[in-house]
């Protein structure tokens, strides 16, 4: 079977199994791809740097990650320790560079979520057919409210999900070529080491991408070299990564031994398994695609102006979240389109299994690490119906224009930006601008 018009075929084999490669491989046009990551580095910037300095305070649990942060360079026994260090030693970069002020604990986290836009890209045209389904996924994916809010605040989330898309490029990477690639599947090791070092669940995104590696493959994967090239990306240095990341621990207050790492871990597990607080913005898992109930990490009204930050999902990508994955789903299975399933079971593999998470304390924001994915699936849909005839053309030109719209409506609240109190409080028969439910208050 040919490749199609088009399509590179460096990445091709008669041993590599032949739909999967087919079906991903992609037009070669490097000096196009960085220029258009590049285009998409520059935009997801101009919406992250601008202004960390506001809220001019900690908010959310910035009161908790910024100041960790802070008690690491210090030397102190850290306040929060229920999710590993990794993220908390990046935001001390800033606090080290220039002081525990609110725009330098924030703007790690803004790079990190600078960052996210281009190597999603990259993914993306390594995982979708076309470069314009690629970039649709990709734009969709930067007018979401909740990866702008966590760009712009101190806490574990942009890192893991950063982390986590730049893992799944480096496998898919590695996998398609006729010879497993020790270097693309060791960067993938590393980036699944800075993960799992950032949040625990990051570990159902390397078991997906296990399963995707012996997916592609298959039987060629118990080969001595096919065998030991996976264990150094998915057991050695991730391993290698987590521990050290808690080396700073070791060395806080009185000092901690190494054997003193597994009660941790054992101490966080029974943390997060126990937990029964409740707070506010709690919301069930399987209530997060609809918006159910979004979190306010910031709100102040000073005179006649408010300001408040929510981590509100732009609701035409959110809403569209289940519906387009089922169809991813159901047409990879029909088609046996590996792109298709990819996207489809990654959204599930991230999501799902917060339905059986013993922690009970959860909220909305958590459904962003599986959105990426839902990005991908959506794009297909846009590409495929772009320039079809009639009310399939219009649809999905509307659908595209209206997530662009939706994000400018909402991005006063996603950037505390100042709104007139009479604008936020203006009452249309109990409906006002911004806060469309009651659960959205």
């Amino acid at each position: 079977m040919a490749l199609p018009r088009g399509s590179g075929g460096t990445e091709g084999s008669p041993q590599l199994n032949e739909r999967a490669r087919i079906h991903f491989a992609r037009a070669e046009a490097p000096r196009r791809d960085l220029a258009l990551a590049l285009l998409f580095t520059l935009a997801a910037a101009a919406f992250r740097l601008p202004g960390l300095g506001t809220p001019a305070e900690e908010v959310f649990d910035e009161v908790y990650h910024a100041k960790t942060a802070l008690q690491y360079l210090n030397g102190e026994p850290p306040t929060e320790w229920v999710h590993p260090p990794t993220a908390k030693l990046l935001i001390a970069v800033g606090v080290w560079l220039f002081g525990y002020v609110p725009w330098a604990w924030r703007l790690v986290p803004a790079l990190a979520g600078t960052a996210l836009a281009p190597v999603f890209y990259l993914l993306a045209r390594r995982v979708l057919s076309t470069e314009r389904a690629a970039v649709l996924a990709t734009v969709l994916l930067l007018c979401d409210g909740v990866y702008l809010v966590q760009s712009r605040i101190a806490m574990t989330n942009i890192f893991a999900v950063l982390f986590q898309v730049s893992a799944a490029l480096f496998i898919l990477r590695a996998a398609l070529r006729p010879r497993l690639s020790a270097p693309d599947m060791a960067l993938a090791g590393v980036f699944l080491g800075l993960a799992l070092s950032t949040r625990w669940t990051s570990l159902w995104a390397a078991g997906y991408l296990g399963l995707v590696l012996l997916a592609v493959r298959r039987l060629r994967i118990i080969k001595p070299r096919e065998l030991s090239v996976p264990l150094l990306a998915f057991v050695f240095l991730p391993v290698g990564i987590y521990v050290l990341s808690y080396l700073p621990w070791m060395r806080q207050g009185e000092g901690h031994a190494l054997s003193e790492l597994l009660p941790l871990q054992k101490a966080i597990w029974r943390y997060h398994a126990d937990l029964r607080a409740t707070h506010p913005y709690f919301s069930a898992w399987y209530t997060w695609p609809w918006l159910y109930r979004p979190t306010w990490y910031h709100f102040k009204q000073t005179g006649e102006t408010i300001r408040g930050i929510v981590a509100l999902g732009n609701p035409a990508l959110w809403w569209a979240a289940v519906p387009v994955t089922m169809w991813a789903l159901v047409t990879g299975v029909r088609n046996r389109d590996p792109r298709r399933l990819f996207s489809g079971l990654g959204f599930c593999a991230l999501y799902l299994p917060w339905g059986i998470s013993p922690r009970t304390l959860n909220y909305g924001h958590y459904l962003f690490e599986s959105i990426p994915y839902a990005c991908l699936s959506l794009g297909t849909v846009l590409d495929l119906n772009w320039d079809a005839a009639g009310w399939r053309r219009i649809a999905a030109r509307a659908y595209l224009g209206l997530v662009v719209a939706l994000y400018f409506f909402f991005l006063p609240f996603l950037l505390a930006l100042p709104v007139p109190t009479a604008w936020y409080y203006f009452d249309i028969k109990g409906w006002r601008p911004w806060t469309w439910f009651p659960t959205w208050v």
